[in-house]
């Protein structure tokens, strides 16, 4: 069974330029591979999972749209994780968005009005993207610490099941 996930086309077009002619269940696979590959490593999985199932709970409510929030009479902002996985989900489109398997193999397509971009430039594209994400990423571990949201129960990512689940998070 497909894990839920945590956010869609239309979310990550509201942070980058998706191709309209990309559908959504194509994206979706881009979207599954950077949440699994990408955004759990930096998770507890007892934290990911408890996220997966109650995404519309506290705290999930807040970390994964984002917010602006008051920490020390100081407003704070962060982008939530939906849009770290914006980012991670556009690089793996750039790296691998126009490869297309066939019944002769691997293609890529061209037109006559233009030109795919190179794999060098790809390449800088990706991991451009990919520390795009976790710069977000660090935003919304800091929110996490601010406000001392801890899950006591990830006993999966530390030593002490009271750990801070910032600690844990940006163990990577």
């Amino acid at each position: 069974m497909k894990q839920p996930l945590l956010t869609t086309k239309s979310k990550v077009e509201e942070y980058l330029q998706v191709a309209i002619g990309l559908s959504d269940r194509d994206f979706e696979r881009f979207i599954r591979e950077a949440q699994e590959f990408d955004l759990k490593p930096l998770l507890c999985d007892e934290f990911y999972f408890d996220m997966l199932e109650n995404a519309q709970g506290d705290p999930f409510d807040k970390i994964i749209p984002g917010l602006k929030y008051e920490h020390d009479n100081k407003t704070y902002y962060h982008e939530g994780l939906e849009a770290v996985l914006s980012y991670f989900t556009y690089a793996r489109l750039i790296l691998k968005g126009n490869v297309w398997s066939t019944s002769h193999g691997l293609v890529v397509k061209k037109t006559p009005q233009s030109e795919p971009v190179g794999q060098a430039e790809k390449k800088d594209l990706y991991y451009s993207h990919r520390q795009d994400a976790n710069k977000l990423f660090e935003s919304v571990a800091n929110y996490m610490e601010r406000l001392k949201i801890n899950y006591q129960d990830c006993s999966d990512c530390g030593e002490s099941p009271d750990q801070d689940i910032v600690v844990r998070a940006t163990g990577w």
